[in-house]
């Protein structure tokens, strides 16, 4: 069984303690008392949004989460960020496919998440990556219908609406 990134999106999502959230990923926009909460779990907290990189810096957090625009060079995009980290944790965010999880695999983030781009190919990229990669693997799931690719991966990313 996977470990799960609990996302906290909006201001009325909980913070849930439970033994198998590893980690929480809170929106950018969330107010810093959401952030304090989170951190008072004694959990890795990862931020996502428009202002993660700034929202890390100023919570002192573990690390942000980036969807990476796949329209865009990979690299350039990673690269700013993971200078401006530091030590910090990255994990990114692609499409299930087999280009950009080259390219992300050699950019060396903590995690990579993959998300849905065919239903039919998510098995066999997620069995792919994991024959070819040591960087964990998690899935951004819906919560349903979901179970056959969270047997394959290493955490996953779920909302707590969903969860």
């Amino acid at each position: 069984m996977p470990k799960i990134i609990l996302q906290i999106k909006k201001q009325e999502d909980k913070i849930v303690k439970n033994d198998e959230i590893c980690c929480y990923c809170l929106s950018s926009d969330l107010p810093k008392a959401k952030f304090d909460e989170a951190i008072a779990s004694g959990k890795m907290v990862l931020v996502e949004g428009e202002s993660a990189l700034e929202k890390c810096k100023e919570c002192n957090l573990d690390g942000v989460v980036k969807e990476i625009d796949v329209s865009k060079p990979l690299k350039a995009q990673v690269k700013s960020l993971r200078e401006a980290l530091k030590k910090k944790a990255l994990g990114i965010i692609i499409p299930a496919r087999r280009h950009e999880a080259m390219l992300a695999g050699e950019l060396e983030p903590e995690f990579i998440a993959f998300y849905s781009n065919d239903k039919n190919k998510d098995d066999d990229i997620i069995s792919w990556y994991n024959d070819l990669f040591l960087i964990p693997v998690a899935w951004v799931c819906d919560g349903k219908n979901d179970k056959e690719k969270q047997d394959k991966v290493d955490f996953v990313m779920i909302s707590a609406e969903n969860f």
